[in-house]
């Protein structure tokens, strides 16, 4: 690979923790052992973890540039925090719930430099049981919503008739251009951030990739997923921590997205489609706390996180401003 002589680093290396400590240095360590050659900068920004992850970055690794937060800031803006120190050719975005393997960062890196209009690239991701996990989407639109009505994402996810959202079906040995990958492991030109700027703060979980890609596309740099290494993510381990306030960030954020990408008018009919589907499912999870014999089933478990959104989508009704 021929690089571009530089006095910046190849790759900043950009970890957001949330009370995932072993995880966070693990994560780190996978980038120490797997840099494979280029020169990384490690930046961990801490969202005010309550287990002592912020103190077990400054201890055991000091070579790493710690941003510790005092009160959990989300991840796009800590993200953005993380941009204004960086210094790196490439911004690597990865998890700490996620470790790189060898090769992984060096070719993903080089096939970013053979395809000079690869704005974002993402990797082959494995859960640890060895099975793929589904990190290439496309932003939700009215259909899909509409669907969705009916149709639990579950089953929507695995179906090759209904899962154009997460490119159901695709040859996923092969190189594909995408509309979104997964921040979970995401390499970004420092050209691209010059030209469209950082993540948008008004996403506090979830989205905030998928309208930072959009706004990459929009600009006319390609989203490109490479197959050819793999990184391992075990996926949730700071989300579900904190179950209610994620299920509400993701309802939200969906809303945002749409707007941001589709406008306030169909942001407000995705809203009233997401009414139509939680409302029923919200009914029944009211009908489980009736009945002594169903509160803590599984049939509460699952219309549980309908029942949490509902008196956000009402509220919705007459809301067509998804920002804070």
């Amino acid at each position: 690979m021929s690089r571009v002589q530089s006095s910046r680093p190849d790759v900043s290396a950009i970890v957001v923790s949330y009370n995932t400590r072993e995880l966070t240095l693990r994560c780190i360590e996978s980038i120490q052992e797997h840099g494979g050659g280029l020169s990384v900068e490690i930046i961990v920004v801490d969202n005010a973890s309550r287990d002592g992850s912020a103190d077990a970055v400054a201890t055991h690794h000091p070579e790493v540039q710690l941003i510790a937060n005092a009160d959990n800031r989300g991840f796009a803006t800590a993200n953005n925090q993380a941009f204004e120190r960086a210094t790196g050719r490439y911004l690597l975005l990865l998890n700490p719930d996620a470790h790189l393997t060898p090769g992984a960062l060096d070719k993903t890196l080089r096939f970013a430099e053979e395809n000079e209009r690869a704005g974002a690239v993402g990797c082959r991701v494995l859960l640890p049981s060895g099975e793929q996990q589904s990190t290439l989407f496309r932003p939700r639109g009215l259909g899909t919503l509409l669907i969705n009505t009916v149709v639990p994402n579950r089953l929507m996810r695995r179906s090759k008739l209904l899962g154009f959202e997460r490119y159901v079906g695709i040859d996923l040995d092969r190189v594909q251009d995408v509309e979104v990958v997964a921040g979970c492991f995401m390499l970004v030109r420092r050209e691209v951030l010059e030209e469209v700027g950082g993540m948008d703060p008004q996403f506090f979980m979830y989205g905030e990739e998928a309208e930072w890609c959009y706004r990459i596309r929009q600009a006319g740099w390609s989203i490109l997923y490479y197959p050819d290494v793999h990184v391992v993510h075990a996926g949730g381990q700071s989300a579900k921590q904190e179950k209610r306030r994620m299920n509400l960030a993701m309802a939200r954020s969906q809303l945002l997205l749409v707007q941001r990408t589709q406008g306030s008018v169909v942001a407000w009919l995705a809203n009233l489609l997401m009414l139509v589907r939680d409302a029923p499912r919200a009914a029944v999870w009211k009908l489980t706390q009736l009945l002594p014999g169903l509160r803590s089933g599984s049939l509460a478990d699952a219309t549980r996180p309908a029942a949490t959104r509902l008196p956000l989508h009402v509220g919705g009704l007459v809301r067509f401003d998804w920002s804070d």
